[in-house]
């Protein structure tokens, strides 16, 4: 592909593609985590290269977007998970400030699309395929409030890589989708509202994207001499011959030296399957464990993980030694588990010489719009005072708790921000080594991996500096963002794009701008229980 000229180069507009990030650690920093997020990669791919100069810019690679820099864009995509989406209506102010159109995208977008219009000139619900119509629509001067497409639609397009590569991102692994959604109905989840299906792409249009990021890589990286792709689809095995077709295609490629995927506990079962996977050059599978909680899985109707007839732990073994790494997050449910009961979950999971390290470690989060919240809110069970930025898995977002509220504080503060105070870190060396010798593998690569996943939540901890926290909702600190304001920021603006969102009103019920959506069943059965916020809830 030749490079534009000068003359086309200068007459291009100016779009800026940002996904927002308010870190859990509630502080201003920028990390290299491999797993950045490729949503905005996506939104860019759609974006006319011959029309317009796309630039990207991810907050978690390359650090808080500063307010500074806001002008000389014509248009700017926004995009985040719950959490974020205070920080995408603080770049909202700056951006429009400066002159540009801004539009708006992610959850919080998709679920509450009318509420979304109050910030953004310019609302997606759904895909990111609704970004072509967006860009013309912008072009003729008529854009829409809300444009909407299904989240399970996926349109052909090229997905340019290039575009990390111009904006300076470059994780150590291949980061690519062959399929969107998931049909499984999680009530914790927020993928049976916003997607609520399953669709994959074309298998030709996934070879063409994976060369496009082998292509793409810096010259003298790790991605380019050893090629590692991690497929970020919601679900990879959520249609077993697409899997088997995308696990053929990237086993035989002359360059991968080994995949990962994301995919459901259940396939973990299928003794057969692994065997083949790992044939294919899997290395790793980030399998939806979640919990080892019966109790917990059957109240969250995750029915693929409550198979009578297997032991997930069993299978777990099984496939680290057949080589392939399995990796999985873990949930707590505060509401029904008191602290000595979360922290005996943990010190097992340490104990067992087959079960790796979680990942990553969370709180149930009631995400908004999801059958989960809209039940604890008919119930009147959701904090006084939630906010949107108290979604983000270490922040009590429910009034009840099965423990003092002190000593699951406590727990909280300890597990997150000091692990090795939970389980020493002298046991999990003892595990890592042990994985590895299983693996049978004399790759260091392969090694690299297994260590990487067991350490990784002291690793992130280690990194995060001590801040003093409530980890309640509605109370806990907020990030320095939102403080970052012009002096002669007027009332109005204030309140509209830099104090939180708010969930629930003193007492637990909805907030004015949320009735509109709250379900007919939910809606007239809020009952919000009265309990003591300032000491330990029941």
């Amino acid at each position: 592909m030749t490079a534009p000229s000068r003359d086309r180069v200068s007459s291009r507009r100016k779009a800026l593609v940002v996904c927002t990030h308010l870190r859990p650690s509630r502080d201003k920093r920028r990390s290299n985590y491999y797993m950045q997020p490729i949503t905005g990669l996506h939104i860019g791919s759609l974006i006319d290269p011959g029309r317009f100069d796309v630039r990207l810019h991810h907050e978690d690679w390359h650090g808080p977007f500063e307010p500074r820099d806001c002008g000389g864009y014509d248009i700017v995509f926004l995009t985040g998970l719950q959490p974020d989406f205070d920080r995408m209506r603080q770049l909202a102010y700056f951006f429009r400030s400066a002159g540009a159109i801004v539009v708006g995208g992610g959850s919080i977008c998709s679920n509450f699309p009318e509420f979304a219009t109050r910030f953004f000139d310019v609302v997606c619900a759904g895909g990111v395929d609704t970004v072509p119509e967006v860009v013309e629509g912008f072009l003729r001067g008529s854009l829409k409030p809300i444009y909407r497409s299904a989240a399970a639609k996926i349109s052909s397009y090229r997905v340019d890589y290039g575009l990390f590569l111009r904006s300076g991102i470059s994780p150590m692994l291949h980061l690519i989708e062959s399929s969107r959604g998931c049909s499984f109905k999680c009530s914790f989840c927020v993928m049976p509202n916003e997607v609520g299906a399953h669709a994959s792409y074309s298998l030709d249009h996934f070879a063409d994207a994976l060369e496009s990021t082998l292509a793409a890589s810096a010259r003298w990286s790790f991605r380019r001499w050893y090629p590692l792709v991690m497929l970020l689809d919601n679900n990879f095995s959520d249609d077993a011959a697409h899997m088997l077709r995308v696990a053929k295609l990237l086993g035989s490629h002359p360059k991968v030296r080994g995949w990962a995927a994301l995919v459901t506990q259940n396939i973990l079962h299928d003794r057969e399957l692994i065997v083949h996977l790992a044939r294919s050059n899997c290395i790793l599978l980030f399998a939806g464990v979640e919990s080892l909680d019966r109790e917990m899985l059957a109240r969250y109707n995750k029915k693929q993980n409550l198979g009578r007839r297997y032991n997930v732990i069993e299978d777990i073994a099984f496939a680290e030694s057949q080589g392939i790494a399995i990796c999985y997050g873990y949930m707590f449910d505060q509401r029904h588990q008191t602290a000595a009961e979360m922290e005996r979950q943990i010190d097992a999971l340490a104990r067992n010489p087959l079960m790796p390290m979680p990942v990553y470690l969370s709180l149930v989060a009631p995400l908004a719009g999801t059958a989960s919240f809209w039940d604890d809110l008919r119930m009147g069970h959701l904090a006084p005072n939630l906010r949107l930025r108290d979604l983000d898995g270490e922040t009590i977002g429910h009034k009840q708790l099965a423990d003092d509220r002190d000593a699951v504080v406590d727990f909280i503060e300890r597990m997150f921000r000091r692990p090795w105070t939970v389980v020493s870190r002298m046991r999990i060396l003892v595990k890592t080594l042990r994985r590895i010798v299983r693996a049978g593998s004399f790759n260091p690569v392969r090694w690299y991996v297994i260590a990487s996943a067991n350490f990784h939540c002291f690793i992130w901890s280690s990194a995060t500096p001590t801040r003093p926290r409530t980890y309640l909702a509605g109370t806990d600190m907020l990030d320095p963002q939102y403080f970052e304001r012009p002096d002669d920021l007027t009332e109005e603006d204030r309140v509209r794009y830099f104090d939180p969102v708010v969930l629930t009103d003193a007492q637990g019920g909805p907030v004015e701008w949320l009735k509109p959506y709250v379900p007919t069943n939910v809606r007239h059965t809020v009952h919000p229980i009265v309990a003591d916020v300032e000491g330990a809830t029941r």
